[in-house]
């Protein structure tokens, strides 16, 4: 009797499991069965909770989950990629540049170009910078001439395996007839190849060619992606909607736009850490060049401005609002590692903060703002000998913090307004880097006065001649200069 409940148990909940388990991008999983599949769109699921159905695009999903999908279908990867070639850029002395493929024609004074089956000579004396690069085939090729380098490179098909290569290729150098003549001699080779994925390529090549006005300007779209104009290819895209409402192609644009939304938000993610920086050092430079700027007013715009006018400028180099810079700049990841010091001025923050360590390991003193993170790979294996040392200084710094004046012989404002400029954004930058809340702060630490050689007192002749000791200017007795390091 138990075996037979246990059985009826197993047999319902059998009845009850889902068909496909579908994870999205955001991490959620979504129990159901697949129907409506689409390898260019993606598809629809019906869930077995609610009997409810979700169309999905493949831009809800993971690549990885998208792959396992398509490959659980038989659409094993073989993807369309753009059919690139490569060429020579001349970038002329009028500003202007010229794209083709170089041939040799015998002629030493100039360079000549071959492109879509014509030739174009350009004298030498004219041309700044010649550029190795890669285009679309059918930029600079005609549709003759990019098929026969595409049976250059992959032969001529006799295999029905061969014959569907060639199809994924030619698509992908948007050489629509041709792609679906070999589609169609796979088919005929080897029915059992792939049908389901074949014919749905006939298919869609069919529209292609049939509807090659909305084609043209799909492929036109695609080629400024590849240019990394994402902008102008999203408006493109919004442009064909309007012009083709009805368009049979519309699930291809829903996933070009995908496509491009993703591509531009990585393309921007891998700038957004140098371009913060680089425009973080042009408006702390305004800052610290300003003829009538205060030390309090440049203390004003650093913890209230600064980031800000950065985000602004951000927007406007990415056709970017505040909200979509500052998650790129919240997301970022690694990146060079940054030091600047405080300098003479270390003295300003007073003597707790001056002496403060900040970060459980010590590192190498460095100069340079240009430490990569091969060089801090390397730091943290020294940080592992150097840890006891670094402790006892820790120990040795908190000891000697008193609540004495640190403005003997010269005040923060005399200080600004004696400093070199470069001096001052060096001492800007490292504020803006510790206490702005903008930045990732790895360590601050004070390291010996360069002036004084850590002793805090240097010797000076009084007016009878004699040598005695003086408070050292630079650290005013601290001993040292603060440091932080950063990314």
């Amino acid at each position: 009797m138990m075996n037979v409940v246990l059985v009826a148990v197993l047999m319902s909940l059998l009845a009850l499991s889902p068909a496909d388990i579908v994870r999205l991008a955001d991490g959620r999983l979504v129990h159901g069965t697949i129907v409506d599949f689409d390898e260019g769109t993606g598809f629809t699921i019906v869930r077995a909770d609610t009997g409810g159905r979700v169309a999905l695009r493949w831009e809800h999903l993971s690549a990885a989950e998208t792959r396992r999908i398509k490959e659980s279908r038989g659409f094993t990867g073989e993807d369309p990629q753009p059919f690139l070639v490569d060429v020579v850029h001349l970038v002329m002395k009028n500003g202007t540049t010229e794209t083709g493929v170089l041939v040799d024609d015998g002629r030493r004074d100039v360079y000549t170009l071959t492109r879509r089956g014509s030739s174009d000579s350009f004298p030498k004396q004219y041309v700044r910078s010649v550029e190795s690069g890669r285009v679309e085939g059918l930029s600079v090729y005609s549709t003759e001439d990019l098929y026969q380098l595409l049976l250059t490179q992959f032969g001529t098909p006799t295999t029905a395996a061969q014959h569907f290569e060639m199809a994924v290729a030619a698509e992908g150098a948007n050489l629509y007839g041709q792609a679906r003549d070999h589609y169609i001699a796979a088919a005929g080779l080897d029915p059992s190849l792939k049908p389901e994925l074949i014919a749905l390529r006939i298919a869609r090549a069919g529209i292609k060619i049939e509807d090659s006005v909305e084609t043209a300007r799909l492929d036109e779209i695609r080629n400024r992606l590849y240019k990394k104009q994402f902008d102008v290819a999203l408006r493109m895209v919004g442009e064909f909607r309007q012009d083709y409402p009805a368009s049979r192609q519309l699930g291809d644009v829903a996933t070009l736009e995908g496509d491009i939304g993703r591509r531009r938000r990585n393309h921007y993610q891998g700038k957004v850490v140098s371009d913060y920086f680089s425009f973080l050092g042009k408006s702390l430079g305004e800052v610290s060049r300003a003829d009538d700027m205060t030390l309090g007013a440049a203390l004003e715009l650093v913890e209230e401005s600064i980031h800000l006018e950065i985000v602004d400028r951000l927007g406007n180099s990415y056709k970017m609002d505040a909200a979509g810079i500052d998650s790129l700049w919240e997301a970022r990841k690694g990146g060079s590692v940054r030091t600047s010091s405080y300098g003479t001025g270390t003295f300003i923050l007073g003597e707790e903060k001056a002496l403060d360590w900040v970060g459980e390991k010590d590192e190498e003193e460095a100069e340079d703002e240009d430490t990569t993170e091969e060089d801090e790979d390397l730091q943290d294996r020294i940080d592992k000998v150097l840890k006891k040392r670094a402790a006892e200084a820790r120990q040795r710094a908190k000891s000697r913090r008193s609540s004495r004046s640190l403005e003997e012989g010269i005040s923060p404002d005399d200080w600004w307004d004696q400093t070199a400029s470069d001096d001052r954004m060096r001492w800007l930058m490292a504020y803006y880097a510790e206490f702005s809340g903008h930045i990732s702060v790895l360590r601050a630490k004070p390291r010996n006065c360069r002036t004084c050689e850590a002793s805090g007192r240097i010797e000076v002749m009084n007016e009878k001649g004699e040598v005695e000791a003086a408070l050292c200017p630079t650290c005013k007795g601290l001993k040292y200069e603060r440091i932080v390091n950063f990314r």
